[in-house]
């Protein structure tokens, strides 16, 4: 992860520029450049990072500055040279290497190379993580103290970049990585310390001067080691190829024999369908040549599937001639034609170079109708590499590829979707489980009961169940190991003796672009079948700063592309998608898929999971402890944490509820370099004063409840001093439910926290805001405020808002009715203002009046807002009216008791501009509306409106419609919505594809 690394030290160079103002951007430069390192840049980055934050905070003042300054400069001059010293040493060795080696000697030693892939990969991708969070570490401390690093984010950058090239796997050189993250925890922990110091220009100068110093050592010290890295490249190509002559030279021989592979290799169980439309997409098209995919997650049947249509009689009667290649991660063109040149030439080919190969291909399928399978291709590259050899002679002529990216078989496909393969379903499951076991032996029906039991924790993956049959026919009639294997299947599909299927899948891993695999690793801290809901997610993501900025886009955007790139690879899988806009709202992970990760993550430190029966102790820590993230799934959280050893864990986060919480809350006074600390699951009676001191934070989740009757729960001012701090969220345990509780007190000293991108609350009252006038205490970051009180929406709050994009405010009925104080005309303050939800908080006990919501005028609302929702406003029907003359919004959401009253007549000018409405759980029963008042609807959402009868008939003239859900609605609702569907299909046939239907009664 010294790419990661790197990035996370240029983040901190940032950082402390902004926080001191000291000109560090040289220094960001030259980390920017040489991001190709091992573990001892890792060390050193960490070392610096850490130092980078204490100073920073410590600039006050003009003195301060020059102080930091002349402290930075020390540090970074030191720490960018240490790096840059271990590169050096890196390309002499590889040049004694290259010297003393010929390409017979390294023909012999290519086995040996392989074997060190897997764990020099492991160790480039922590540096990559480690460099990446440096550099958002550098960026936050440009902002907070003013320092110029950019110099060192730069150079940082540019470093990264060499850590995405292919790498040369030596035993020799597999301690740079160590050395790597070494250099970037010290350089960040520095950068922040320092950066919280600088108070006056005076502060500074002097944390300039010391930035500058750390950050010319760091940016050095890593780029030593890259150059080390960048001269091991040479020797991986001369390596890969002599290893990819001899395998050309063996892949002639034995592609022969393909010809004759028997039938029953093949077996498939399900999917009957998909093969009869792939088989009349393949022989029932136009005479043009057609490329159609295959895509799906590793083991799920691709090349099975592939190979069933490739040797069905019918298809070897259609086609003249049919051909078939594996292309592989380590993709080599000359193996690619070889292999097809096998099947179309009788002639020997071996000794001809790509071009010659490529043209000879070309020349035995011209003229013919033939069907080429291209199984397991891997990038875009390698399919444009290969096109160019398959002519189109308007002969029907059909290519078919087998691909675990969705991008690559978009790229590729003819203008048709590719054709994504499911998992198999239970039926299906269980009759791939039985013709592995029990159709070569008798079994008894208790045996059948346990085998359904295995094949359902398989999750439908066909390479899990077909590694469990093996296992099974193993251990014959055991009941009590039958058992076993039922309680512990993820386990058993990823032993030792099963590995095979899990390099199958870990092919997807290691094929994962380095900016991405910090992020699939980081899917091991969740818990097994946890629903992971995308936006925190992107939170925690960007918290952890190893997420690579991209110009034009927010950080938040970066991690919502990361997330759809890891679906795409069939990696990750769409859990929840959000009926209200489309757009994906939880994820998952397939138990075998998570086994891969967890077993990855342990490989290269990235997280310590504790579970119940398990000594975190024993876990093995291969590398430097620092940068180690712990994830507490044990029941009892308290005692486990005191068994952690590790007191440099960037990340705690507990998924567990333990009522004796206390004793873990102190036992985080130790942690003193924490990034994340998510104890929401936990629920606590007093705001953790230790967790104040923990100033490198920049996510803290916490659920804060009063044991007492006091009124409120006070948060500390000293809560400002978490500088860093990007996202905080202050929630009720979950427990209390509806239940009444004292509300939150803030301090104003919240608006000193500048870092602040995300703050969610709940209930709460805000301390002698209108007190404080200091203009240096506004939330420019702030863009996502949830929970605020109505009580804090004035003008003098909103204008230490200024770039807020999506505010929910939230509070008691009494809140609301304090007409006094409450108007929301100061809303319009809001410029950047994109979404906005109001929502009123109900609580057993308190008394629920008629009406405690009046909406704003037209002019209050911000003019960019194009989203809205309410809850529990209890508004009456026709006040709606003037939500329709908001020229740019686009999407309303009305939940429980946003209106009352049994009757909805859509006024005249209607709402011109939506595109997405959702009606949930209100008690409508007549909606009188036109296509005219909907204009340009795509989306209607309706959702336990048990007493509405159905939707407007005229819906069928709006072109515009794409989907309708309805869920536990009434039947009419149901069948009003299928009879506009119909009419719409008649009226307008294929103008509105697409249009979808869920109807549950």
């Amino acid at each position: 992860m010294a790419y990661a690394a790197i990035t996370c030290l240029m983040s901190t160079i940032q950082q402390s520029i902004e926080l001191t103002g000291c000109d560090l951007q040289s220094f960001y430069e030259k980390l920017e450049a040489s991001i190709s390192l091992e573990a001892e840049i890792i060390e050193v980055v960490c070392t610096t990072e850490h130092f980078l934050d204490s100073e920073s905070r410590n600039v006050k003042n003009p003195i301060s500055q020059i102080v930091a300054s002349w402290k930075f400069h020390l540090l970074l001059e030191h720490a960018v040279g240490d790096i840059d010293s271990r590169v050096n040493k890196w390309m002499k060795m590889q040049k004694l290497y290259t010297r003393t080696k010929d390409v017979e000697s390294l023909r012999l030693d290519i086995v040996q190379v392989s074997d060190c892939i897997t764990h020099t990969t492991h160790n480039r991708d922590m540096a990559y993580a480690a460099i990446t969070c440096l550099m958002s570490t550098i960026q936050q401390s440009i902002q907070l103290t003013g320092c110029d690093l950019q110099s060192f984010y730069e150079k940082l950058e540019s470093l990264r970049a060499n850590l995405e090239k292919p790498i040369g796997d030596l035993e020799a050189l597999i301690s740079l990585e160590a050395e790597i993250i070494e250099v970037v925890c010290t350089t960040e922990h520095f950068l922040d310390s320092e950066s919280r110091n600088v108070k006056n220009p005076i502060s500074q100068i002097v944390a300039s001067w010391k930035f500058h110093f750390l950050l010319e050592h760091a940016v050095g010290d890593i780029d030593s080691r890259v150059n080390k890295w960048m001269k091991m490249q040479k020797l991986y190509t001369r390596t890969k190829d002599v290893e990819g002559h001899n395998t050309a030279l063996a892949s002639t021989s034995t592609s022969q024999h393909d010809v004759a592979e028997p039938e029953n290799n093949y077996m498939m169980v399900g999917h009957e369908n998909e093969l009869e439309m792939m088989q009349d997409q393949l022989a029932r098209g136009g005479r043009e040549l057609e490329v159609v995919s295959i895509v799906g997650m590793g083991g799920i049947g691709k090349t099975t599937l592939a190979n069933k249509i490739y040797n069905d009689p019918f298809i070897m009667s259609h086609f003249d001639i049919r051909a078939k290649a594996t292309v592989s991660q380590e993709y080599c063109a000359k193996n690619v034609c070889l292999s097809l040149l096998s099947f179309t030439s009788r002639k020997s080919n071996e000794h001809q170079d790509d071009g010659q190969l490529a043209d000879r291909l070309q020349k035995s399928l011209k003229g013919r109708r033939y069907l080429v399978v291209i199984d397991d291709i891997w990038t875009e590259q390698a399919w444009d590499d290969m096109k160019l050899c398959f002519p189109d002679c308007n002969c029907g002529s059909r290519i078919l590829l087998t691909t675990r990216n969705m991008e690559v078989a978009k790229y590729a496909s003819s203008g048709k979707p590719p054709n994504q393969m499911r998992l198999l379903n239970i039926d299906e499951s269980w009759k791939l489980l039985q013709s592995r076991v029990f159709v070569k032996n008798c079994f008894s029906p208790e045996f059948e009961q346990l085998g359904k039991q295995i094949v359902l924790k398989c999750g439908g993956l066909p390479l899990a169940i077909i590694v469990i049959a093996g296992v099974l026919s193993n251990i014959g009639e055991s009941f009590d190991e039958w058992t076993s294997v039922a309680e512990n299947v993820s386990s058993v599909v990823s032993t030792d003796h099963n590995v095979q299927c899990m390099r199958v899948l870990a092919l997807s891993y290691h094929h994962l672009p380095h900016h991405l695999r910090a992020c699939f690793l980081y899917f091991a801290i969740f818990p097994e079948d946890t629903v992971i809901f995308v936006n925190k997610l992107v939170k925690l993501w960007t918290a952890e700063g190893f997420l690579k900025t991209e110009m034009m886009k927010s950080i938040e955007e970066v991690a919502e592309k990361c997330v759809k790139d890891l679906i795409d690879r069939n990696l990750v899988f769409v859990q929840r998608v959000s009926s209200f806009d489309g757009k994906i709202k939880a994820c998952g992970m397939h138990d075998v898929i998570r086994e891969l990760c967890l077993r990855e993550a342990r490989n290269t430190n990235f997280v310590n999971v504790i579970m119940d029966n398990q000594n975190p102790c024993e876990q093995s820590m291969n590398y430097s402890t620092k940068g180690v993230r712990i994830s507490i799934q044990s029941k009892l959280a308290s005692n486990q944490l005191s068994m952690v050893c590790n007191n440099d864990s960037y990340s705690v986060l507990v998924f567990t509820e333990d009522p004796s919480s206390s004793r873990m809350v102190q036992d985080l006074k130790h942690f003193k370099v924490l990034r994340v600390l998510d104890l929401a699951s936990l629920a606590l009676n007093v705001f953790p004063s230790c967790i104040v001191e923990l100033f490198h934070l920049r996510y803290l989740g916490l659920s804060v409840y009063s044991s007492t009757n006091d009124w409120d729960i006070c948060f500390p001012s000293s809560i400002a001093s978490l500088e860093y701090l990007q996202t905080l969220i202050l929630k009720f345990p979950t427990s209390l439910g509806w239940k009444f509780t004292e509300p939150f007190r803030l301090p104003s000293s919240i608006f000193k926290m500048s870092q602040l991108r995300h703050l969610s609350l709940d209930w709460n009252y805000l301390n002698g805001h209108e007190s404080s006038k200091r203009s240096s205490w506004v939330l420019r970051n702030l863009e996502c405020l949830s929970g605020w009180n109505p009580l804090s929406c004035t003008s003098s709050v909103f204008r230490l808002l200024p770039n807020v994009k999506k505010l929910q405010i939230c509070g008691i009925q009494e809140d609301y009715i304090r007409r006094d104080k409450v108007n929301f005309h100061d809303l319009c303050c809001l410029d950047q203002l994109t979404e906005l939800k109001f929502k009123i908080r109900k609580m057993i006990g308190r008394a629920i009046y008629d009406t405690s919501f009046v909406l704003p005028p037209l002019v209050a609302f911000p003019k960019n807002l194009n989203k809205l929702a309410f809850t529990a406003t209890r508004l009456h029907w026709e006040d709606l009216e003037i939500l329709g003359k908001l020229p740019k919004l686009e999407a309303l959401k009305l939940g429980y008791d946003a209106c009352i009253g049994t009757d909805w007549v859509v006024g005249e000018e209607g709402f011109p501009n939506l595109k997405v409405l959702r009606l949930k759980h209100l008690y409508l029963h007549n909606w009188r509306a036109s296509s005219d008042h909907f204009p340009r609807l795509e989306r209607l959402v309706i959702n336990r409106c048990w007493s509405m009868y159905s939707i407007p008939q005229d819906f069928i003239d709006i072109t515009t419609l794409q989907l309708i859900h309805i869920s536990d609605c009434a039947k009419s609702v149901g069948n009003s919505a299928n009879k506009i569907q119909q009419e719409i299909e008649d009226s307008y046939g294929s103008s509105v594809e697409g249009l979808l239907m869920t109807v549950m009664d």
